[in-house]
């Protein structure tokens, strides 16, 4: 019974999080981030200032804290890859769901572009790397042992950070006036350029 309501409270937690959430990046989106208050994101889903703090920190957590949930994803998806699979080709393939949900919101370009052009965002974007790195860096260097190849962090690391700069690039392209490609096709150019990018059909069809 007890862990019923803990379950339920964290729901609740969850729910009221995500409505905080999805008001802020409205607000963002119509009327900028510097010119958004808490007062504001808070009052859209009828709570107080006090409220917001009891789920975010601040507005910036808004995004922190979803970096941290995509993360997760990211991390996850990268886990649920063949084992047959290159750790390039396996990072391109986790990085689908983020991409197609980018592609599928309508207010993610003016999300994407506000948080290039807001030097207040500018850290928590960094933040964002780095814990992306680190996540994504430990799942592959899982695979690599797995494989054999030895519990290298360095690759690991050297691989994850050049995928993320490669989805930067292709963001910052689809984020760009006159663009007229899909953001799935501009990570994929963005990282072939780094190295080929090729499923294991394609090394058997070579052999």
């Amino acid at each position: 019974m007890e862990e019923s309501k803990v379950g339920l409270r964290e729901r609740t937690r969850n729910m009221v999080r995500a409505q905080l959430a999805d008001a802020a990046l409205k607000l963002f989106v119509e009327q900028g981030f510097e010119a958004t208050t808490v007062e504001q994101i808070a009052a859209e889903t009828g709570l107080s200032r006090r409220s917001f703090h009891r789920y975010f920190s601040s507005k910036e957590d808004v995004f922190g804290q979803w970096f941290v949930e995509m993360g997760r994803q990211l991390a996850e998806a990268l886990a649920a890859r063949p084992p047959e699979e290159s750790p390039w080709f396996a990072l391109r393939r986790a990085f689908d769901e983020l991409v197609q949900d980018m592609s599928a919101r309508p207010e993610a370009l003016d999300i994407t572009r506000m948080v290039a052009n807001t030097p207040a965002l500018h850290a928590t974007h960094l933040q964002k790397h780095a814990h992306w790195r680190d996540v994504l860096a430990d799942v592959l260097q899982r695979r690599l042992a797995e494989n054999g190849r030895g519990p290298d962090r360095i690759a690991s690391v050297a691989l994850v950070g050049a995928a993320l700069a490669s989805l930067d690039s292709a963001q910052s392209e689809w984020a760009s006036e006159g663009n007229d490609l899909t953001l799935d096709e501009l990570l994929d150019r963005a990282m072939n350029a780094v190295a080929p990018l090729s499923a294991p059909e394609d090394h058997l069809q070579r052999d």
